[in-house]
């Protein structure tokens, strides 16, 4: 019987005949004749290509055939070395007359030069080449796992055979818990009705051949992960005694599939419980790439059995070719008996498939055989099934090997391509790139060919190697997307829901895309990193679990026939009507059964950021009865029937908005509205991740706090009060040059609240009702102007004067304003502890309509000056007027340069954003509110969170920009979480984006970061970390752009302690949203709760004195909400000077505490209304050792009991200097340490 004939993958010669061969040459897609040199079709049952691995070859052996080949290349050099005297190129040094130094190189050496010139340099290629060899096994298996397949081997073919019984008398000869479950209509069930009645039988005979399938046979196998390796595919070809030609219809064959595999799964079973080779096997039931119509018998082997690693031994069952005509099969056919009959494409595929195992197994050995240098076609599997791994692409959707395997062929031999024309049918050839490819090269080839393909408006026909096959036209007019196997046969993405095969496109797009810059090593964002975790690779994730269980599936058995069990249906049905319903919102849907549960589907949406919060979606007009019946019965109730402004009359959704920040919850909404409709699934059932209200109300006021302060109906216009405020205030300054000594050149904004990132919308407030306000919700923010005066000698040349002057210009300023505006309240105000040559006042102008500003006065010279006193000597003439000391101007220059060169500038490349990106102010909010939610604002600028989501969107990495806050926001901790801060900087070309617009912007959207900059930069971080190793390091983060190559210009305030605990937090918060997308559940203000425990000290504050506490993120309402019930007994005035713009005492008495103690405390707080102050000791005065004594330490001490003269820090004492200090304000201090 063939089944004896061995499955061993034989040794390849091709190696011995590479120094024969030319080397290979660059790949090429256009046409040629050279690409099918070598192209040699293998023939079925070749002597030598099927070996059973059970059974080694007499005479020969691995170590004999490696032994002999060696001999074979020492002849070959000597024979080269002998050949002429041809002077060489090589070293001046004398040279051996028999034998050259150099030797032309191999194939394998020409390859490992092309991979890394096209992996983008040695360091990557060397990782890949590190990683695929700790992923590979040897081509032959170990002696355990062949003694396995040896035992399973001969238990098949020692089973009797058994004759023909009805159905119910075959299912209780072998046991009615050894049958598979049945998947399909109940109609065609065998304890139904109609499976009682039939007249076929169930019998069971020898195999007519086993066969070691997949990829293991061929390419040897493979580490899939800890403790455990690829799994094995045995391959049973059942005879072709047992079917008729009838059998193909209505289930009978696969009940007469699973009838088969229960006789070997009940004999297994048996010899589970027995000593000997398989005992402790676990024995269980699969599928075959998720059809359940071919269940497959799945063993897990491992230790107990004496191996090494764990794997699976899984067993198929095969018929041969010619069982049923190829006709007969065809996917135009029905192959149901039902009334009015459709085809059934999924039905005769799921049959074909069962006859292919061996032409795929040899269409893999061609592969292997034609690709050089040794192992090409090895590290493409492997290296196609991490990167496919890491993307959480389900095997039987586009992550097996034999889906790579089909893939690389078409990259080798092309085939033909449909839509010629805007014809399905008609088609062009197109050549493969030929055996020339390594497989970097290949895999680069298969993600172009995927990212590039639309498999449904180009069908794909692979090089066709069968010479009965099934006319195009049948592919076509039976399956949307389109990728036929090279026997002609088979659609590869039969089965495959539309949202699957977009998947796999759009993962090859992203990283296709973050190859293009080939200067940054992306191996760790292609091969290393999970990208799996849906909320982050998806704008929109449904996280709780929708239970298909209890939804409302179609029962057509037709349709049932196609999709056998409920999760197919439902998988199906979902996402159709998904599609339906966001249209050209989204640019794929993908509904996917879940892993533990298939009763329960995950559903994650990309979204196309141009249409996702569109408000209304237009339908068919009121001509098109049958289009507008469709759509009605798409929406239901919320389908209208509306008149627009242009006289069009046609079928409407819209979609109420309370806010503009409510737009980003429509495609939530959407979906939510059309399972309920459609399968009766609830709200309670259906949760959508980033489309949550909860994710807004961490970002906004509490409602009864904004309406007791804010005019009404603020809320629903978002940023545009404020900015139109600015225009105002930008066009009044303008124009009032005649009234000035100076006129004004610039007006500058350089306020968040202007770049649409404030952490809060600033909503308007009412002067009239604010001043009796109680003081937890009084606080007024303010947006930062810069007004620039014309350069003139009236501008002194000293620092203190210039201070004079700008106070000068406020007075006028502040006359004219009110003298225009004479409802707005304006002053000047001082900055605290200023000197005398620094930038200290700015004018604060609250206009009428509620929205509040602080102008400063930017004058250039003031720049040139503090400059010439650091950088010159002291003037030596005793006419000379002293200079101001260096130690005050240094201070100066540096504010100076931050709040008058940096901040305007920074602010000009954020600001557009905002238009580019609509999502990026969503999720940059969400970001500063992470970081003050856990006590670290302080420490981090809000300019860091604004360059870390540009980071975000600009260079995304291995996933697509984000178009949802929440997906940036999550995007935004991954990377914080993953950041090596020691060993890169971040770059975030920011200045590119906003200069140089489009022409920057690659094909994929995403912006490069300069090369000349890039390079400077790593040089400039280099030297820092290398200055940084003998002290430890003072700047932690470094985030590069085209105008701070040095990356501290907004870090410089981030410390060890504080990145260390960012990372902590980040990776917190990932994991706490990773499991409530597993477990179905997510409080989203939990993860805005940071622990309090690490601290050494808590001051605890009373929060009605906190003019930010209804900011916090669970403040208790009723702290303002029972003052406002009798707001006339307020004590407070009504008098609208008395409005503190800005005020925030919490502010205030951190900052006189971080002046008097120093470096000796690290603090922490909530800018945003927190009632609490954290405190850190600095370890190195907070010793218990102590240190010794010296005059101006800086802090109160104590001695310590030691014979030497030490101190250390006396804590109480401090403690109690901040309880005086905190008088009134602080409610207890708590100590920890």
């Amino acid at each position: 019987m063939s089944a004896t004939k061995s499955l061993k993958r034989k040794a390849s010669n091709g190696g011995v005949a590479g120094k024969k061969r030319a080397p290979a040459r660059p790949p090429s897609l256009s046409p040629s004749d050279d690409n099918d040199d070598g192209f040699e079709d293998l023939e079925e049952g070749t002597a030598g290509v099927f070996e059973d691995p059970m059974i080694d070859p007499q005479g020969s052996s691995d170590e004999d055939d490696d032994d002999e080949e060696d001999k074979d290349e020492e002849a070959d050099d000597g024979s080269e070395e002998d050949e002429g005297d041809e002077p060489a190129a090589g070293p001046s040094r004398p040279q051996s007359s028999t034998k050259s130094l150099y030797k032309a190189p191999t194939l394998s050496e020409m390859e490992a030069l092309r991979s890394t010139e096209q992996s983008g340099g040695t360091t990557f290629s060397l990782q890949l080449s590190t990683l695929l060899s700790s992923t590979l096994l040897p081509t032959t298996p170990s002696t355990t796992l062949k003694s396995l397949l040896s035992t399973l081997h001969s238990t098949i073919l020692s089973l009797p055979s058994l004759p023909g019984l009805p159905p119910s008398k075959a299912i209780k000869r072998v046991g009615a818990g050894a049958m598979p479950p049945f998947a399909g209509p109940a109609q065609f069930g065998l304890g139904s009705k109609k499976g009682e009645e039939v007249k076929w039988t169930l019998g069971w005979d020898k195999p007519e051949e086993i066969l070691v399938g997949g990829s293991w046979g061929v390419v040897g196998g493979y580490k899939k992960g800890k403790g455990e390796i690829g799994g094995v595919d045995l391959v049973v070809v059942m005879p072709s005694s047992l079917f008729s030609a009838k059998d193909r219809l209505d289930y009978r064959y696969f009940h007469k599939r699973a009838h088969y595999l229960a006789i070997i799964y009940a004999q297994i079973q048996q010899l589970v419980d027995k000593e000997g080779t398989l005992q402790g096997v676990e024995v269980d039931w699969t599928t075959s790439n998720g059809d359940e119509r071919r269940p497959v018998i799945a063993l897990t082997v491992g230790k107990e059995q004496g191996l090494k690693y764990r794997t699976d031994i899984r067993i198929h069952a095969s018929i041969p070719p010619s069982v049923f005509p190829l006709s007969t099969l065809s996917p135009a056919k029905s192959l149901i008996r039902v009334e009015n009959p459709t085809p059934t494409p999924l039905y005769s595929t799921s049959i074909l498939n069962d006859t292919l195992h061996k032409s795929h197994l040899l269409h893999l050995h061609r592969l292997s055989q034609l690709l050089s240098p040794e192992r090409t076609v090895d590290n493409f599997l492997a290296a196609w099934r991490i990167w496919a791994n890491r993307r959480g692409i389900r095997r039987e959707r586009g992550a097996s090997g034999w889906f790579a395997a089909l893939a690389l062929g078409w990259v080798v031999d092309g085939g033909e391509v449909g839509g010629v024309g805007g014809s399905r049918e008609k088609v062009k050839k197109i050549r493969g790139v030929g055996k020339g490819l390594g497989h970097w090269g290949a895999l680069r080839a298969a993600w172009e060919f995927l990212a590039h393909t639309d498999f449904e408006a180009t069908p794909v026909f692979m090089h066709q190697t069968a010479e009965d096959t099934l006319p195009h036209i049948d592919f076509t007019r039976s399956f949307d997307n389109v990728f036929v196997d090279p026997t002609g046969r088979v659609n590869l993405f039969a089965g495959w829901e539309k949202g699957d095969v977009q998947l796999l496109r759009h993962h090859a797009r992203q990283t296709l895309a973050m190859l293009e810059d080939e200067r940054i090593d992306r191996f760790a964002d292609v091969f290393l990193r999970q990208q799996s975790l849906g909320p982050e690779v998806y704008d929109e994730f449904v996280f709780r679990r929708v239970d298909v269980s209890s939804a409302k599936l179609p029962t057509d058995v037709a349709e049932r026939s196609e999709y056998p069990s409920n999760t197919d249906v439902a998988v199906t049905s979902i996402a159709k009507i998904l599609r339906q319903g966001l249209s050209d919102r989204a640019k794929l849907v993908q509904v996917t059964p879940s892993a533990s549960d298939e009763s329960t589907l995950t559903i994650g949406i990309v979204f196309n950021p141009d249409h996702a919060t569109r408000v209304i979606d237009i339908g068919p007009s009121s001509g098109e009865p049958e289009k507008a019946e469709e759509f009605r019965n798409l929406w239901g109730d919320k389908a209208e029937l509306r008149r627009f402004k242009d006289g069009n009359i046609a079928e409407s959704v819209v979609w109420d908005l309370t806010r503009p920040e409510d737009a980003t919850l429509i495609p939530g909404r959407i979906v939510r509205c059309l399972l309920e409709r459609h399968f009766e699934l609830t709200g309670e059932d259906v949760k959508c991740l980033s489309s949550s209200q909860d994710w807004l109300g961490v970002v906004q006021v509490p409602p009864t706090a904004r309406d007791a302060v804010a005019l009404p109906s603020s809320q629903k216009q978002g940023f545009r009060p404020t900015m139109t405020a600015y225009d105002s205030l930008y066009r009044l300054l303008k124009d009032i040059d005649s009234e000035l000594p100076l006129a004004i050149l610039n007006v500058t904004p350089s306020s968040e609240m202007l770049r649409y990132s404030s952490t809060f919308v600033p909503h308007p407030i009412d002067i009239n009702r604010l001043p009796s306000a109680p003081g937890c919700i009084n606080y007024v923010p303010y947006a930062d102007v810069l007004v620039q005066f014309e350069s003139s000698p009236r501008w002194p040349d000293d620092l203190a004067a210039i201070q004079k002057l700008k106070l000068a210009l406020f007075d006028k300023l502040a006359r004219v304003i009110t003298a225009r505006i004479t409802a707005a309240t304006v002053g000047i105000v001082f900055d605290s502890g200023a000197s005398d040559i620094e930038d200290q006042a700015g004018l604060e102008v609250l206009l009428p309509d509620g929205v509040a500003f602080r102008l400063r006065i930017y004058h250039e010279k003031e720049r040139n000056l503090l400059e010439r006193i650091i950088d010159e000597d002291e003037p030596v003439f005793a006419t000379s007027l002293p200079r101001p000391p260096r130690r005050l101007a240094i201070p100066a220059l540096d504010l100076h340069i931050r709040r008058f060169i940096h901040l305007p500038q920074h602010h000009a490349s954020i600001a557009p954003l905002h238009h580019r990106f609509p999502s990026y102010s969503s999720a940059t909010r969400l970001l500063k509110r992470w970081f003050a939610s856990h006590m670290l604002s302080a420490h981090i600028p809000a300019q860091v969170a604004e360059l870390l989501m540009a980071k975000v969107y600009l260079d995304p990495g291995a996933v697509q920009i984000p178009s949802s806050a929440v997906s940036g926001f999550l995007r935004a901790l991954d990377l914080l979480s993953l950041w090596d801060w020691k060993l890169e900087p971040i770059f975030v070309p920011i200045f590119t984006a906003s200069r140089e617009g489009a022409s920057a912007t690659s094909s994929s959207g995403r912006v490069r970061f300069p090369a000349d900059e890039r390079s400077e930069a790593i040089k400039e971080f280099e030297t820092l970390r290398n200055k940084e190793k003998a002290t430890e390091g003072g700047h932690p983060w470094v985030i590069v752009t085209e105008e701070d190559e040095s990356g501290l210009r907004w870090t410089k305030g981030v410390s060890k302690v504080i990145a260390g605990r960012v990372a902590v937090l980040a990776k917190a918060t990932i994991g706490a949203v990773q499991r409530a997308s597993e477990e179905g559940a997510l409080d989203v203000r939990s993860l805005f709760v940071t622990p309090l425990a690490g601290y050494d000290f808590l001051l605890h504050l009373h929060s009605s004195l906190l003019s930010r506490y209804s900011l916090a993120v669970s403040p208790d309402s009723q702290e303002w909400e029972s003052k406002l019930k009798f707001r006339n007994l307020h004590t407070g005035t009504s008098d609208r000077t008395s409005i503190k713009i800005g005020f925030d005492p919490v502010e205030s008495f951190v900052q006189d505490l971080q002046k008097i103690y120093g470096d000796q405390i690290v603090w922490f707080w909530d800018i945003n209304g927190s009632s609490v102050i954290g405190g850190l000791w600095n370890p190195d005065v907070g010793r218990e050792g102590g240190r010794a004594m010296k005059a101006f330490l800086g802090w109160s001490s104590k001695p310590v009991e030691s014979e030497s003269a030490l101190v250390k820090i006396n804590k109480d004492a401090v403690l109690g200097e901040i309880a005086r200090l905190g008088k009134g304000l602080i409610e207890k201090i708590e100590r920890r340490r």
